[in-house]
Formats: structure tokens, sequence, C-alpha cells
């Protein structure tokens, strides 16, 4: 069993929001995880793995259908590829793993292999595992290889927003429209978060998928929400040794009609 585990640091170059479920009237504070620092529970702000694999999801299926130069016409396809899809019941006579296409999607539907999806009664599971993005700091130190001696709280910071309320029919056009301030909790410019990514039993043109992944990361440096509003911009580093990227897209050149053809059977 082969196991890649290649861990990087992420730089934040703008402020970053990732929200939680917790509001506070018009405040909306940044996710957090619960840490055993010593003998008391703190609640540690972060960006989630899942926020990260989701952006990274669309990254990869957007640049695989561009280069191969085909466009899903199934809602339930395409939700499958960009967002992992929902297992579905389906009778009992059609409802029989397809061994065959399994293999067929392992082979040559890199991005999927390597993400996972579920469509139909067929579920297969991704080789990439994607973690928490930690920020570097004192309350972690016992937690992650990099040290420091500042506190999380050093790197946090609000951002104000307004916005109008909604338009009511009933409202008269002279009356003023209400605008609503509110601001949002951040991670500041400079943050420095630990970050890691683990590979199951890849195969040399799934690491160079991987490798080219991470180049279009880089090209597309953005993390977390309200990247439209100058949020989440990064630099990112990773210690891998990876096959070129070159592999994968070779790849994807020389099987491109048997990729479009597999694509057609499953676009349905």
């Amino acid at each position: 069993m082969k196991t890649l585990r290649i861990e990087g640091i992420i730089i934040a170059r703008a402020p970053i929001h990732h929200g939680g479920d917790e509001k506070t009237g018009s405040e909306t504070m940044l996710r957090r995880l619960k840490f055993l620092v010593g003998e008391k529970i703190v609640e540690v702000p972060y960006i989630s793995g899942n926020a990260i694999r989701g952006y990274l999801r669309r990254l990869a299926m957007q640049d695989f259908l561009e280069r191969i130069g085909y466009t899903i016409k199934n809602l339930r396809l395409y939700h499958a590829m960009f967002s992992g899809g929902v297992l579905e019941t389906v009778e009992e006579r059609t409802g029989t793993i397809d061994l065959e296409l399994r293999k067929k999607i392992r082979n040559f539907l890199v991005p999927i292999s390597m993400f996972g999806f579920a469509y139909k009664n067929q579920v297969l599971e991704g080789k990439l595992i994607v973690g928490h993005a930690l920020p570097i700091c004192r309350e972690l130190n016992e937690y992650l290889p990099h040290k420091s001696n500042k506190s999380f709280y050093e790197f946090l910071d609000w951002e104000f927003a307004t916005r109008k309320e909604e338009l009511k029919t009933e409202k008269k056009e002279e009356e003023p429209k209400v605008q609503m301030i509110y601001r949002y909790e951040v991670f500041i410019p400079g943050t420095r978060f630990y970050h890691h990514f683990v590979l199951l039993d890849t195969t040399e043109i799934e690491e160079s998928f991987f490798c080219h992944l991470l180049n279009l990361w880089k090209a597309r440096n953005f993390i977390a929400g309200r990247s439209s509003a100058g949020c989440g911009e990064i630099s990112i580093n990773y210690n891998a040794q990876l096959p070129k990227p070159q592999i994968y897209l070779d790849f994807l050149e020389k099987n491109k009609e048997q990729i479009v053809s597999l694509l057609r059977g499953l676009d349905k």
C-alpha cells in the first residue's frame, strides 16, 4: 500500500474569511475547531479541508473538460463531477455495481479517480485526502511541525461591509432605502497556515495530475470566501516531489477519444 503525504505552508496575502455557523447579530465569525491545549479546550479558527477540496475539485474538473473539449449535458453528471454527486436508488435489475465501468473510470477519468464521486448507483472513493489548514500559532505548537510564539488572536481582525435592505413592493418609492453595516472576522495578511494532502495508492499519472493541480491553484491562488470583495488571496508552497505535470497532460492528449467516449456513456 502506497501513501504519499505532501506538506506545505499557505500564507495569506489578503484578509481571509472562512465563515462558521456562529453569528452574532450582524457579525460573522471565522469557523473554529476545538483543541485540547494543556488542560483547557481552546477553539482555534481554521480553514476546513472540505473548503479547499471543493475549490480544487472545481479547478480540476473545469480544466479537464476544457482540455478534452467536452461539454457535459446531464445535470446529474455535472453535479457528480463538480460537487461529488449523490447516490441514487435504482431498479434492482440495474442496481448492480459495474466493475468494468469503475475500472475504466479509474484508468481514464483521472480527476474523478482522485476526487471520487457518486453517480447513479456507482460510488468511487477518491484517492486524495485534504487536511485542514491550521494557523501556525502558540496554541497549536504540540499539534504542528512548525512552532510559533504568537497566539492566533494576534492574527485576527474584522472587515466591514454594507448591505441594502431587501426590496419590498409595498414600500413607497420616496422612502429612503436602509443600509445595514455588518462585519466579518478575518485572518490578517501574513498569517501562515500549515496544510497537508495525502495521496493513497496513486499511479504515476495520478501523481502527475496532482502536480498539475497544484500549478492550477498557484495560478488561481485563492481560498475560502469573499474573494470577489478582495479576500482570500494566498501564496502556497508544498514539499511535493512528484512526476512532472506534462505526463498527465500527454496522457489526456493521447487518450482523448477514449476519454470522451467514456464521458458520453455516462452523460445520459
